[in-house]
């Protein structure tokens, strides 16, 4: 059995580890430790073995990630050959949209967060068409990307019909949370990011009913007190009064809360600091919430 271990890396060190493909970067390791750990001569046979052992735990991986390119070519091909009609999503509106939001988001200072709520990030800079992202517990801000990571990654999700697995759509991480944190018309559910191929409306605070001290109805439809809309991809119910009210018809993995919890989820310290990004609490928290036309 394994143990997971931390290592510091200086900014120059830092930069060479990240151009390593992250597959290969265990192997490496393994391998400098194990043609470091002692100054004994070694036996030449035990050398090979070592060197052929992190030979092969190399081209395994690399076996891997390239099964894995193969299926994802599949399914895109697939897809192409169906003869069903591609969505349509526009690289330079995509690119627009998301620098203007992370530019809200770095005036800010807000935080948002990975899929399970875990990890927490915030924009660092934004400057020569470039998005800079400031991992909170790590402290590194120098990772970054431009339009032609969105590029390509709006090329596989329309290869994809729109819904590609976690991961393939961009495979940086942190790019991936906050491009789906940023981007109105995407959403993470059930191990897919997926593409709202319908209008979407970014709420607003005039949007939002006042509750009245009533109940929402139990289905997910906008009435005279709530609005139906999603939080960060998740179904919820919205009214007002001195607090933002929210029943949540989803498990959102930030509030902990959903439709068989006793207590809705509220707060007075809210304001919505650009049309769909809602921006809470004391810790700069921020969602992204839109509704549809029809609710």
């Amino acid at each position: 059995m394994g143990k997971k271990v931390n290592i510091y890396l200086d900014d120059a060190t830092l930069r060479l580890w990240e151009k390593i493909p992250i597959g290969e970067r265990s192997s490496i390791i393994k391998g400098a430790i194990r043609n470091n750990s002692s100054n004994e001569p070694v036996d030449p046979r035990t050398e090979m073995i070592n060197m052929k052992l992190a030979e092969l735990d190399k081209v395994s991986i690399e076996i891997k990630n390239l099964e894995l390119k193969r299926d994802m070519l599949r399914t895109e091909l697939t897809n192409l050959r169906s003869g069903e009609e591609m969505i349509k999503i526009s690289k330079e509106e995509f690119w627009n949209t998301i620098n203007d939001r992370a530019v809200v988001y770095l005036q800010n200072e807000s935080v948002y967060k990975s899929y399970s709520g875990k990890s927490a990030y915030s924009i660092f800079n934004v400057e020569n068409q470039k998005i800079f992202i400031s991992n909170l517990r790590t402290k590194r801000n120098n990772s970054n990307f431009s339009k032609r990571t969105t590029d390509i990654a709006i090329d596989r999700l329309i290869a994809h019909g729109g819904k590609i697995p976690v991961g393939q759509f961009i495979p940086v991480k942190m790019h991936e949370y906050t491009v789906v944190a940023l981007h109105p018309n995407l959403m993470e559910k059930d191990g897919f990011v997926c593409w709202i191929n319908e209008d979407v409306v970014p709420v607003t605070d005039e949007m939002i009913p006042l509750h009245n001290n009533q109940m929402p109805p139990e289905e997910w439809v906008s009435t005279d007190n709530f609005l139906a809309a999603l939080i960060d991809g998740k179904k919820a119910l919205i009214g007002q009064g001195k607090k933002i009210v929210i029943f949540f018809r989803e498990k959102h993995p930030v509030f902990g809360v959903d439709e068989s919890s006793e207590y809705p989820w509220q707060t007075k310290y809210w304001k919505w600091i650009s049309p769909g990004v809602l921006y809470w609490g004391h810790s700069s928290a921020t969602q992204k919430v839109v509704a549809f036309p029809q609710n």
